[in-house]
């Protein structure tokens, strides 16, 4: 009896049929996972492309780059950052900084490192990163928990510098980019008992 032809699609003709956001992540899940193994330097848009099973051009007509790449893949691994309420500041604060040490933890140091050395001859490239760090999801959860702390009487009312919302984290990424410490709880503590809440004049 002849062997039937199969109909359905074949794997190579299901990945040329991915559209819009459905490729778009396919790539980002494909750039993590060459971050990952790889790390920032050994990382390329062909590898990338390949794991996706799409081809570099593709890439390139949503990326100029793999800098500009990596950016979104930060920024989509991180997209998604519940807001605590706990009814006390400390505590949400320190459930916030709970949530970036295992951000961290989940990051390649050298990914990190890698975007900042490429950002000293691509202003562009460093606006972006500065966009990134200050429009995150964690800075907007932290932006939310000193409001409502702040209706709650623990804070005099704001507004606050977006370089005091950000204060704690930027400590903790600080460390652990520059001198590849990944924040134990004692440090959580420590910035938020000695350096955060003081600053906000908690009581």
């Amino acid at each position: 009896m002849p062997n039937t032809p199969s109909t359905g699609p074949s794997a190579g003709e299901t990945m040329s049929r991915r559209r819009g956001a459905a490729l778009e992540d396919a790539i980002l899940d494909a750039a993590r996972e060459e971050l990952a193994e790889l790390g920032y330097a050994k990382s390329t848009m062909s590898g990338i492309a390949n794991r996706a099973g799409t081809s570099k051009a593709v890439l390139y007509r949503r990326w100029s780059s793999l800098p500009e790449l990596v950016l979104d893949t930060l920024r989509s691994r991180f997209a998604n950052v519940p807001v605590p309420d706990t009814g006390d500041l400390r505590d949400d604060v320190l459930h916030l900084l709970r949530q970036a040490q295992t951000n961290l933890g989940d990051t390649r140091r050298d990914t990190v490192s890698g975007l900042i050395a490429d950002t000293v001859h691509d202003p562009r490239l460093a606006q972006r990163l500065r966009d990134l760090i200050a429009n995150s999801a964690l800075s907007d959860a932290m932006s939310t928990v000193l409001k409502r702390a702040a209706e709650r009487g623990q804070i005099p009312p704001g507004p606050w510098p977006l370089r005091v919302i950000t204060l704690p984290i930027s400590l903790l990424r600080d460390d652990f980019v520059v001198f590849g410490i990944l924040p134990s709880d004692a440090d959580l503590a420590a910035v938020t008992d000695e350096v955060f809440l003081p600053l906000l004049g908690y009581a």
